[in-house]
C-alpha cells in the first residue's frame, strides 16, 4: 500500500521527537556529572547506585518510546488504508446518489409537466399528404390488455401493454448540413429499435427557419432517394408545417411547450431538434439540442423501450445545449423573426 506524504511526515516527526528525547535524558543523565565530582569513594558509590538505578529506567524509557511510536505508526498507516477505501466507497455511493437525485428530478419535472398539461401526443393528430392523420393511427400504435398475476395470491390485474414503447419526433431540413449525418444515424437507429414496430421516427420538414423550397411530396420522395428514409415503416415524414408563431400547428406547439430546454425555452431556435415521447402515455420526456447526434439517445431509447426511467443525460447534453443558445445568435440555419418566414 502506498502511504501518503502526510503519513510520512508523521512519521518523521515521531522519529526526529524520539531522538530529542533521548539526547535530552543522556545528557541529563549523572553519568557525565560522575567525572566532574567525585571528592569520595564513599560518594561515587552512591552515584554509581544511582546511576545503575537511572541507566535501568532509561532503558525502559527508550523502549515505551519506541513502542509507542511503532504503534502510532502503525495506526497511522492503517487508519490511512481505512481512509482511502472509505474516500473510494464514499466517492462511488456519492456519484450513485447523485444519478439517483437527478432521475427522480426528472421524473418530479415530468410529472409536474402532465399535471400543468394534460395533454398527450394522442391527442393531436398530423397531415401526410394533405390528410390529417391520428398520432396513433400515424405511428401504428395498438393497445391491447393482458392479465398479469396481482399482488394476492390467486389475484389477476389487467395490465395495458403498448405496441409502440418510444417515438422519436424531429423537426428537419433535408439541405441543412448536419441533414447527412442526423438522417442515415435516425434510419440507424429506426432499424435498431423499430424491427418489431416498437419504435418510430417522425420527420417534419418546415418553411420556417432556413426556408424549405422543396413541396412535401418531393421532400418524401428525395428522403427516399438519397437515404432510403421512409422505406422502413417505423421512418415517416409529414408534409411541412409551421412550428412557430400563431400559425404554428398544434402538435409542435403543444410538444414545445411541454418539454422544454433547459434554460426553459420552448419554442425550436434550430433545424433537427429533438423530442423523445413515451409511446406508452403519448409524454415528451425528454428533448435534444440541434447538433445532439441521434447514436447519443440509443440509451435513453433503449431505457423507455424496456419501461425503465430515463437514465441521467450524456455528459454532453447541457454543453450542446448551451452551444445551441450561441448558434440561435448566428447560425445560418437559426429560427429568427425577420431572417427567414417565422410567422404568419
Amino acid at each position: 500500500m502506498a502511504t501518503s506524504p502526510t503519513y510520512k511526515r508523521s512519521f518523521l516527526c515521531l522519529v526526529m521527537l524520539s531522538a530529542s528525547s533521548v539526547s535530552a535524558f543522556v545528557s541529563t543523565s549523572p553519568q557525565s556529572h560522575l567525572v566532574r565530582s567525585l571528592p569520595t569513594l564513599k560518594m561515587a558509590k552512591e552515584e554509581y547506585e544511582v546511576t545503575k538505578s537511572i541507566s535501568t529506567t532509561r532503558k525502559a524509557f527508550l523502549a515505551s518510546i519506541v513502542t509507542s511510536s511503532a504503534a502510532i505508526v502503525a495506526t497511522s498507516f492503517a487508519e490511512g488504508a481505512y481512509a482511502d477505501e472509505d474516500f473510494e466507497s464514499i466517492a462511488v455511493r456519492a456519484a450513485k446518489m447523485a444519478k439517483t437525485v437527478e432521475v427522480e428530478e426528472q421524473t418530479a419535472k415530468q410529472q409536474k409537466q402532465m399535471e400543468f398539461d394534460p395533454r398527450s401526443a394522442y391527442d393531436f393528430e398530423l397531415p401526410i399528404a394533405g390528410n390529417s392523420i391520428p398520432f396513433s393511427e400515424l405511428i401504428r400504435q395498438e393497445f391491447t390488455d393482458v392479465e398479469v398475476p396481482g399482488d394476492a395470491e390467486g389475484e389477476v390485474k389487467v395490465k395495458r401493454e403498448a405496441k409502440v414503447k418510444a417515438v422519436l419526433v424531429v423537426n428537419m431540413k433535408q439541405d441543412d448540413p448536419i441533414a447527412r449525418k442526423n438522417i442515415p444515424e435516425l434510419i440507424s437507429l429506426a432499424s435498431k429499435f423499430g424491427r418489431n414496430g416498437e419504435f418510430v421516427v417522425i420527420c417534419s420538414p418546415t418553411d420556417q427557419g432556413y426556408f424549405e423550397p422543396d413541396t412535401s411530396a418531393l421532400i418524401r420522395l428525395k428522403m427516399a432517394s438519397e437515404y432510403g428514409y421512409g422505406i422502413n415503416p417505423a421512418t415517416i415524414v409529414t408534409d411541412k408545417l409551421n412550428l412557430l408563431g400563431t400559425g404554428a400547428h398544434p402538435f409542435w406547439r403543444w410538444i414545445e411547450g411541454s418539454c422544454r430546454a433547459p434554460s426553459g425555452l420552448g419554442r425550436i431556435q434550430g433545424n433537427f431538434e429533438k423530442f423523445l415521447v413515451d409511446g406508452r402515455t403519448g409524454k415528451a420526456l425528454r428533448r435534444y439540442p440541434r447538433k445532439y447526434q441521434p447514436f447519443d439517445i440509443v440509451d435513453d431509447i433503449d431505457a423507455i423501450m424496456k419501461g425503465k426511467p430515463l437514465p441521467p443525460a450524456g455528459a454532453n447534453w447541457k454543453e450542446e445545449w448551451r452551444n445551441s443558445d450561441k448558434d440561435a445568435e448566428k447560425d445560418t440555419y437559426r429560427f429568427q423573426k425577420g431572417l427567414n418566414v417565422f410567422d404568419q
